[in-house]
This record gives structure tokens, sequence and C-alpha cells, in this order.
């Protein structure tokens, strides 16, 4: 209201008189620009073209020429714009859009065309025209064809996120704030309409089917059918959609683009996210659907061996389609995944790189070291626990207690770390400036001493207690770089693609970090037209810093870097002045310092896979062929982990301590097929497809674990020594003689 009433010329402060004189001025004015509105035809402002020739003219002038020259009238306030100014404007049919801005160019501006009628104000005041400029469309969609509603259709502003969906009724309305926007109007099924809003409050859409999506080819199982003769749940996702954003794997891409299908997320670099398809099936069996890739279903392995810029196209089978094609193994859904070929034409070359940055932002409002210190504080009061006059009576409440140096000390375990002791004795004033020295004293209230406080109390003020940012120190920049490198070539007899891949992904907390290298080749010849033989071949390397994590049975603790981070006293610290480690900081003798651990602990895996599909396809007649799927897969997974000597004792990790596993596996696939697709009449379709499958796989490990391994005396005796002698929570239990034992 203050800033409508000043751009019509009023000032503080209004008077009833003209708060009502101006709302019939605003009313009169907004019923006329609509009656006009209404009136005029919706596209003048866009059609009508103004030519001008004028110098050394004032801007009103030039209004003034414009309203004389064409339908156009200006309404602005002579307080808000120096319509004096005089400027040269030389225009060969231009739009009024066009002179507003050649004229107002680098001046404080801002204009809003409503068809014939133009409001001029300045940009601080621009919140009138904002207002104005909101144009609520309503309308109906509906089926061109059987000219029924369309429920549910999605109508978006172009270039925006604002939208609505249509009723039952298939009515929408929607707010704009340009009435000369453009809607867009999409529904599965149907080609996508656009329409320009030209000013106008009423728009009704007819949708028409779209016959090329229902014409597009999508592989299910066995064989590809059009999209239009698929009667089970199937999802498809496109190469555009996966290569919409950065990903380290083809699952994180399907996240939010296929319905039915969850998928939680996994920041943890390597990782792939839980995948489960229309819920959960079993309670204790996995709930993974089944990977299939290029026709052979994944017998070892997951999706992280694969490098997602190489994937064309993914199907999601999600019904009892899935089971009557892959028997029980389909039982939780199918992923088919169909990875790139060579296509026709002259040899194309690619190289795609695409870095992102990732970052923890916790949500949470986490205590600074004196709140935590205040909190725990009146914890231990309310539980009759800090002071020595609390009553006991439990049926009224307990008696608040004043800040009392010693009582901390020993009611917080402080005695333990001198280092957090000191940052809770910084709370307080001291004679002297000296921390734990003589306290400064203060003189209580008459209704403090009412509570039984003494006459005097120490002077305490809980924002002078230091605070340390353990999550800081356990957390960095997050960098993850992906590079590919990809030939395609094709002709009526052959094709091949190639691709090189490598992925860098710098975790956010300091132990995680993840590399992949990826090669593949893809290739199909066809010597005669009957015959059609090819393999795909998909190798990758991998190395993996899973991260601190030690053996843990049960899910009591934090386990990771930055939630055991998130677990320490904000007041505690975790190395002293000298850049001695603190093991248990704030005293706590269950909490332990995770930075210690970052360079004490290395969890490292690897993997080698390859993937290997072959296949030959012979052509009898038109209607009739046979084909045979060979694939071969091998894995092997090593698994390293180790703790040195320093390492902390959380949870069930130890110090000196080492473990080895490797798991090796083999398996091939092998399928006969023979399909039947013949067309009768132009109209009827009949398909048949015969299968026999065979599949062996084979699996071989070991693991290893060795504990209180002896490290070289003079490496780690410089270290430990620093620790001997040191009072409780310097790490007192390194003694000289333990050490060398």
């Amino acid at each position: 209201m203050k800033k409508i009433l000043n751009y019509c010329g009023l000032k503080e402060p209004y008077s009833n008189f003209q708060k009502l004189l101006f709302k019939m001025k605003i009313t009169t004015l907004l019923l006329f620009c609509c009656m006009l509105n209404a009136l005029a035809t919706p596209t003048y402002s866009q059609t009508t073209k103004i030519s001008l020739d004028l110098k050394d003219c004032s801007i009103e002038q030039i209004l003034d020429n414009i309203e004389q020259e064409s339908e156009f009238y200006f309404l602005y306030n002579q307080k808000l714009i120096d319509v004096t100014r005089k400027v040269d404007i030389i225009a060969d049919k231009s739009s009024i859009r066009d002179i507003l801005n050649d004229i107002f160019d680098g001046y404080d501006v801002k204009y809003a065309v409503y068809d014939r009628q133009i409001i001029l104000t300045n940009k601080q005041e621009s919140g009138l025209i904002d207002e104005l400029q909101q144009l609520n469309v309503t309308g109906k969609v509906i089926d061109a064809t059987t000219r029924l509603p369309l429920p549910g259709v999605n109508v978006v502003v172009s270039g925006t996120t604002i939208g609505v969906i249509t009723d039952s009724n298939g009515n929408y309305s929607i707010a704009l704030t340009n009435p000369n926007g453009t809607l867009e109007f999409t529904f599965i099924g149907y080609a996508k309409v656009t329409v320009p809003v030209q000013g106008r409050r009423s728009i009704d859409v007819e949708m028409s089917e779209d016959i090329t999506a229902l014409d597009e080819i999508v592989v299910v199982g066995y064989g590809t059918v059009k999209k239009s003769d698929v009667t089970g749940a199937l999802t498809s996702v496109s190469q555009k959609t996966l290569s919409e954003r950065p990903v380290q794997n083809v699952i994180q891409a399907l996240q939010g683009k296929a319905t039915g299908v969850d998928i939680t997320s996994n920041i943890k670099p390597g990782e792939l996210p839980p995948v489960t398809i229309r819920g959960n099936r079993s309670m204790q069996a996995s709930n993974e659907p089944l990977y299939v890739v290029d026709g052979i279903p994944l017998a070892i392995g997951n999706m992280t061996d694969f490098n997602p810029n190489d994937i064309s196209s993914v199907e999601i089978l999600k019904d009892a389609s899935a089971t009557a094609i892959y028997g029980s193994r389909g039982a939780n859904g199918v992923i088919l995944i169909t990875t790139k070929k060579g296509t026709k034409g002259k040899i194309t070359i690619n190289y795609n790189t695409t870095v992102s940055l990732d970052s923890y932002h916790s949500l949470t409002e986490w205590m600074n070291g004196g709140e935590t210190i205040d909190q725990r504080r009146l914890s231990l009061m309310n539980g009759r626990l800090y002071n020595t006059t609390t009553n006991t009576d439990l049926k009224i409440p307990a008696t608040l207690w004043y800040p009392d140096p010693a009582l901390d000390v020993t009611k917080f375990g402080l005695a333990s770390d001198p280092v957090a002791k000191e940052s809770v004795l910084m709370g307080y004033e001291w004679e002297n400036d000296v921390i734990g020295g003589t306290v400064k004293m203060r003189a209580t209230t008459a209704a403090e001493q009412a509570l039984g406080w003494p006459a005097k109390v120490p002077v305490y003020n809980s924002a002078n207690i230091r605070t340390w940012d353990w999550a800081n120190d356990a957390l960095r920049q997050g960098v993850t770089q992906n590079h590919q490198l990809s030939l395609s070539k094709g002709d009526d007899f052959s094709h091949l693609y190639m691709s090189i891949g490598y992925l860098n992904q710098l975790g956010v907390q300091k132990d995680q970090d993840y590399k992949r290298y990826n090669v593949i080749m893809n290739g199909d010849i066809s010597p005669v037209k009957w015959l059609t033989i090819g393999t795909s071949v998909n190798s990758s390397y991998s190395l993996q810093n899973f991260g601190i994590q030690g053996e843990n049975t049960s899910n009591t603790g934090s386990k990771d870097l930055y939630s055991r981070a998130l677990d320490q006293f904000p007041y505690a610290l975790p190395k002293t002045a000298d850049g001695i480690n603190i093991y248990n900081p704030g005293g706590n003798l269950s909490l332990w310092n995770p930075l210690i651990d970052i360079d004490q602990s290395l969890n490292e895996r690897s993997i080698y896979a390859i993937y290997s599909n072959s296949f030959g396809e012979i052509k009898f007649t038109p209607w009739l062929k046979y084909r045979l799927n060979f694939g071969a897969q091998f894995r092997q997974y090593r698994s390293g982990a180790w703790t040195g000597p320093l390492a902390t004792s959380h949870l069930t990790n130890r110090p000196n301590t080492a473990g080895y596993s490797t798991t090796q596996n083999f398996a091939w696939v092998a399928e006969n097929l023979l399909y039947f697709d013949k067309t009768f009449a132009n109209i009827h379709t009949v398909g048949v497809t015969l299968l026999q499958s065979a599949q062996k796989s084979r699996q071989e490990g070991i693991n290893l674990r060795a504990s209180s391994m002896i490290y070289d005396i003079s490496k780690w005796y410089d270290i430990a020594s620093n620790l001997v002698g040191k009072p409780d929570g310097y790490g007192t239990s390194f003694t000289e003689n333990a050490l060398m034992s």
C-alpha cells in the first residue's frame, strides 16, 4: 500500500481521506484497463510499428508524439519519471518496446505494456507493475479425437517452474506474471502443445496422441516391439534423459525419471544406490532387480562397472511380464541396459567431459560450545545431579543452580581432558586472567537467593567458551571429473563403436574417493544379407577408498567420519597446543577422536571386470530368424583394510590390524533363440519367440586378517614418544615399555 500511495504522489502521513480517494482512483484505473484489454486486439502492441525522427526533444514530447501517431497512451507520475530530459530518437518501423528500451536505456525506469496502455515508473516503485502484471489464465484441455476432457495434464509457464495440472474435468487455472508468456501442455502419450498467452485470460486446448512416441521401438527382454504394442508395465528412458546431469553410474541417472522405481540416494563415491521396483517383496531376501546388458543377464557384478555415457537406453519391466520372460530372477523387476552401437555415416569422434562440485550442507542449526555446556548443565540440574542442595521431592521441579567451575569439571568429566577443561573454564572470569585460579564473583539478586544461592556466585558468560568445528575438519570440497573419448562408424555392412572413459571423484569426506577406468568396444558385421555377427566387450578397473568404517555387527553408534565428527563436543579440541592428538576429546572415554583415523586407517577396494557378449544371427526368411547369444563375465574384487598403531578404538576398531579379502567370479550364458514374426493382411501380426538358455557361474575367494602387528620401531617411536608421560587425555595408552614390546 505504501509503495502504491507514493507512486500516486502521496507521502506519509496518509489521511483517511487520502487513502479512500486513492482506493477509488486505483479501482477506476484497474476497471478502465480491464475494459480496454477486453475490447482491444490482443496483439496490437506486437504488430504495431512506429517511425520517429526527433532530435533534442524532451521525453514528454516524444511520448505525446507516439500517442498522436498510434493508439498507445501512457500513464506515469512526473515525480517518479523525469520527462523533461531531452534525447534524440530515430526509429524506422520499430516496435514500442524497442523504442522504450532506447529512450530509457541506462536510466532508472521500468515499464509495462498492456496492449495499448503503457505504465511507466522507476525501479524502486516497480511493485505496482509487478502486481498489475499478474494474469490469471483459465481454460479446458480435451482430447482432439474423442472431445473428452483430459485430467492430469501438466500446464507449465515456459521457462519457469510455475505449473499446475488439470482437474478431473480437464480444467485448469494458472497465474502468470508476464501477460506475453507461453504455456506448455504435456501429457503422457500426447504431443506437446505450446500456446502463446498474448494477454488472453481464457485458453482452451486440444491435444492429439503422439503417434511418433507410440511407434517408438523399445526392448522387452529377448526382443523389441513398438511401444504401442506393449501390454505390460514398462518405462523407457532415452539417452538424452540419461545425459541430462553428470552422474557416476546409470542408476543415479534414473532417479526421478522412472515411475514406480524407488532409488535411494547414496553419496558415497563408488557406491550404487539401492533400487526397488514397486516396493519391497521380501523382508530378508534381496529386493534388487535383475540387470540385463545387451540381452545377457548380469550374473555377476553391478552397474558401477559401466560408464553411463556408454549407455544408449534403459527399459524397466515392472510387472508379471518380467517373470514371464526371466522366471523367478525377474520377480523384483528387470532393468534392461542397451549400450551404444556404431551409427551409419562418417567416422565420428566425440570428447565429453563434465566437472561437478559437491559439498555437504547441514539443515540442522548446531549448538556452539557455550550452548552445549548450558544445555548439559541444565539437564544435570533437572536430574538433580548438579548442585548439592537440590530438593529430592520428585513431585516438585528441581532447583536451578548457578554455574560453578568446580562442579563443571567434576560433572562433565573434564579432568581427563585439560584442553576441554580450559575451554569450559573460559566461560568464567578469573582474577589476573589466570584460568583455573581465583574466579571473580558477583552479588546475587533476591530472586536468586530465594533459590538457595549464596550471596555471591561466579561471573559467567557462556559466549566466551570456545567452539571447534569438527565437521569442517572432516570435510573438504568434493570434485567429480568425468571424461570420455568415443569413436563411432557405420555403413550398410558393419558398425563399430569404441569408447575410453575416466571418472575421478574426490569425496566430500576426507577419507573417501573413487576412480574408474572404462574401455568398451561394440561391433557387428554382415558379410552376407542373411548373416550378422557381432561382439561387445566392456572392461573396467576401479579403485575405491571406502572410508573409515571398522567392523561392527550392531547398528549402535556412528560409523563414518562425518557422523563421528558430529558426535563430538564442540567445546573440545582435537589436538593440544603442541599438536598432540587428544584421543577422547571432552573426557568421554567412549567418544574417540575421528580425525586421528584419517591417517591411521585405510579401507581400499578395487575391482577388475570384463563383460563380453557375442552373437550370431541367421535370417532364413524375412519373418523367420535364428540367433545365438553367448556372454562371458569375469570380475575380481579385492578389499584391503589397515589400522596403524595410533588408530583409535572406536566401536570394534582396533590399532595394529590388517585385513585382506578377494573374490573372483566367472560366469557364462549361452542362449539359442528362434524368432517368428509375420504380418498377415497388413493388419494382423503374430510374434513367437522360442528360447533355450544355459548358464553357469563360479565364485571363489579368500579372507585373511591379522592383529597385533609389529611395526618399524624407528618409524613410530618419534611419534609415540611425544605421548609418554603426558597427563590423561593425551594418549597415555602408549608407554615406552609397551612400545618396545
